[in-house]
């Protein structure tokens, strides 16, 4: 059973963080690429939206009976594949969780001109937040 409580206080959390994403973004690329304050607020933020996204990801693989994921990647793939969402948004996420991995594991190695441009696809994320949403509103 999906557990829409869950579900809707992660949507809650993310938004939030879309906020913070969104307002670095209208600093400009200049303050993202070059001030280390900004980075480390839009590398957090980032990192913490997307694990949301893809905990809730693993919720539903989980409760629509879609099987295991192998990864992080694997969580959107199922969604994909299952129609559940749209297999190129299901792509897009697939890559947003490398980025997610980026930023935990290889945060010394960071491309803040990368950074910047993940900036611009925020909207993947809103994407699957409307989808899960309806999810849990339809139980």
């Amino acid at each position: 059973m999906v557990d829409a409580d869950s579900i809707y206080a992660k949507l809650t959390r993310l938004d939030e963080l879309l906020a913070v994403l969104e307002q670095a973004r209208e600093r400009g690329r200049a303050s993202v690429t070059s001030d280390m304050h900004l980075q480390l607020e839009v590398e957090r933020a980032l990192q913490v939206s997307i694990q949301i996204c893809i905990d809730i990801g693993a919720h539903l693989v989980s409760e629509l009976g879609l099987g295991p994921a192998d990864d992080y990647q694997g969580v959107f793939a199922a969604l994909g594949s299952a129609g559940t969402i749209d297999s190129d948004l299901a792509d897009r996420l697939g890559d947003a969780a490398g980025l997610r991995n980026l930023l935990v594991h290889d945060y010394g190695e960071i491309d803040h001109a990368r950074l910047w441009d993940s900036l611009g696809e925020l909207g993947d994320l809103r994407e699957f937040a409307a989808v899960a949403e309806r999810i849990a509103r339809e139980g």
